[in-house]
């Protein structure tokens, strides 16, 4: 029996999209992969984070990123959502709020993200038992914050920044804040240095797949790192939250509403972002896994990365949530307004088909040569 698959030469990363409630669909997929881990392990009672070196989230994934650094097992995280759902979408009880700052009290959500990670976690914290990035949006800048618990990293390092390191940073602040869906919550704001500094989801940036990041943020000399790359060293697990493209419905010039085409060019800004970031992987990688990007490009799995010599492995694991795949695997009867970030509706019918992406997509050979 194995208490760890991970390898000193070799470097496992996984990273897990944001898309609110629909989080339960990547727990679908992360209990798959656990599964996995424990037949090769001959350890039922294994953790992600004693497989992967490194793991990255955006928003709902920055909750299940967070969990699984700190050695929760999945069947735990997915008890959270289940559990929690209906309180992490209180309406906000301010009704002014409620319609133009915030849809929901984040004090039910703090509570419990309190109660999970610790009041007094910090990310430096030994109960991380592997690297995590969170990604979320700094307002006050109008820029990304990766926030990783890398010690080496130039914010992080103890003897250059001392009590200003980002490790001092309360855990459970910074989760809150990658999830802060603006319209949905209120912003989340942090000391940093002695100052404060609004952060909303990091949906908004173009990181809500953190996939591509994960993997610069090993790598890249200025995050100091520096894994090395190659398809037998590394090996990068992507989850998505499904696939959810929308119109933001305009008949003609004359007919722009912007309440209500914000949230649609939102959902669209997310979609793109998201699709854009599972190709520039797949671009340097090779492939192991993926549904094609679109029409023209397919899924290129077996072809040759641009780089030459591929930079990493790479399995990509999803599901499309228009009305014609949902049909064609089954889910006709579902509309893709079903699928909402904050529908408590959307749970049962992500979980279906997260476990059909599971059985479907999910298989141990994507793992060859990194765990055995």
């Amino acid at each position: 029996m194995k208490t760890s698959l991970r390898q000193p030469s070799k470097k496992c990363l996984l990273a897990i999209d944001g898309g609110g409630i629909r989080g339960v669909l990547s727990i679908q997929v992360l209990k798959r992969i656990e599964h996995i881990a424990e037949q090769l392990s001959n350890n039922p009672g294994i953790c992600l984070a004693d497989c992967f070196d490194y793991i990255g989230g955006t928003s709902t994934g920055g909750i299940l990123a967070a969990g699984l650094a700190c050695g929760m097992r999945v069947a735990e995280l997915e008890s959270f959502y289940l559990e929690q759902a209906s309180n992490m979408f209180t309406p906000n009880s301010n009704w002014f709020k409620r319609y133009t700052a915030a849809r929901y009290d984040s004090g039910a959500l703090q509570k419990k993200l309190q109660e999970v990670f610790g009041a007094t976690t910090t990310l430096g914290s030994s109960k991380l038992k592997s690297l995590l990035l969170l990604v979320m949006l700094n307002a006050s800048t109008s820029s990304p914050w990766p926030i990783s618990s890398n010690p080496n990293a130039l914010y992080n390092n103890l003897d250059d920044c001392g009590s200003n390191s980002n490790l001092h940073l309360p855990l459970w602040q910074l989760v809150r804040a990658s999830s802060a869906a603006p319209f949905f919550f209120e912003p989340e704001a942090i000391m940093i240095e002695g100052k404060q500094y609004l952060f909303f989801d990091g949906a908004l940036t173009s990181y809500n797949n953190p996939a591509f990041k994960l993997f610069q943020m090993a790598t890249m000399p200025g995050y100091r790192l520096e894994w090395p790359t190659g398809s037998d060293k590394m090996l990068l697990i992507s989850v998505g939250t499904g696939l959810l493209s929308r119109s933001i419905g305009l008949k003609d010039p004359h007919s722009v509403n912007f309440m209500e085409s914000l949230p649609a060019a939102l959902q669209s800004m997310m979609f793109t972002g998201t699709t854009e970031q599972d190709l520039l992987c797949r671009s340097f990688s090779d492939v192991r896994a993926g549904d094609p990007i679109d029409g023209e490009v397919g899924t290129l799995l077996g072809a040759k990365a641009i780089s030459g010599n591929p930079l990493f492995s790479y399995a990509r694991y999803n599901a499309d949530l228009t009305p014609k795949a949902l049909s064609s695997i089954g889910f006709g009867a579902l509309s893709s307004a079903s699928f909402a970030i904050d529908s408590l509706a959307a749970v049962s019918p992500c979980i279906d088909i997260g476990k059909w992406v599971a059985d479907k997509k999910v298989q141990a050979s994507h793992f060859s040569g990194f765990w055995s």
